[in-house]
């Protein structure tokens, strides 16, 4: 069976410096809402850690959209219709997940796991789309966010620490992680690295 042919740009091991820029700002966006809500219960100690988590995803997410602005010409995964298919086929699933999930718990009077479960969704989907736009830093990200999310819970059954706390301290830190290791590789494309658009020779001496 043939497997799908790498965007212009992109290698087999990664994709293009665009879509990697565009998950940087995604990570680094969803680190912001997950530090954020970390802040709804945290226990004495925890807010000036949680802000600072929100002030860095925040710079990454200033830095990504500057890299993206830079690559408005650089092709995309997205360019081609059936990875776009299957992008919103598995967001859909996605979506479908936490709302099935949240329905369950608000009808069985367990709110307070809401952010266990919508963490463990979103860390799982990460992980098709890592492979559908050949970013392995994305997959990585996913399979963090799974243990986070279940110490979530655990925490939550266990101790008085309500579980958005560890959810959204957690998934926060390894979202921004996500951020700045895509940040890293697009800025070694942009450099010409060996991860990015080789750099033209010179005229011969």
């Amino acid at each position: 069976m043939v497997g799908r042919r790498p965007a212009p740009g992109a290698t087999a091991e990664d994709g293009t410096p665009r879509d990697r820029a565009v998950t940087a700002l995604v990570l680094a966006v969803a680190g912001i809402v997950w530090f954020g809500w970390g802040n709804a219960a945290p226990p004495a100690g925890w807010l000036p850690v949680l802000a600072a988590g929100s002030v860095l995803s925040l710079a990454a997410a200033a830095v990504a959209v500057v890299y993206l602005r830079r690559l408005r010409s650089v092709p995309s995964a997205m360019h081609d219709g059936r990875t776009r298919r299957r992008y919103f086929i598995t967001v859909g699933i996605e979506v479908a997940a936490i709302v099935l999930g949240v329905a369950v718990l608000e009808g069985s009077g367990h709110p307070a796991y809401l952010a266990a479960w919508i963490l463990l969704v979103v860390g799982v989907h990460f992980v098709p789309l890592a492979r559908l736009f050949r970013i392995r830093s994305l997959a990585v990200t996913g399979i963090a966010l799974v243990p986070v999310a279940a110490a979530a819970a655990a925490t939550g059954l266990a101790t008085g620490v309500q579980p958005s706390t560890v959810a959204g301290a957690g998934g926060g830190l390894v979202c921004l992680g996500g951020a700045v290791a895509c940040l890293h590789r697009v800025r070694a494309a942009a450099a010409g690295g060996p991860h990015g658009p080789a750099r033209r020779p010179g005229p011969a001496a």
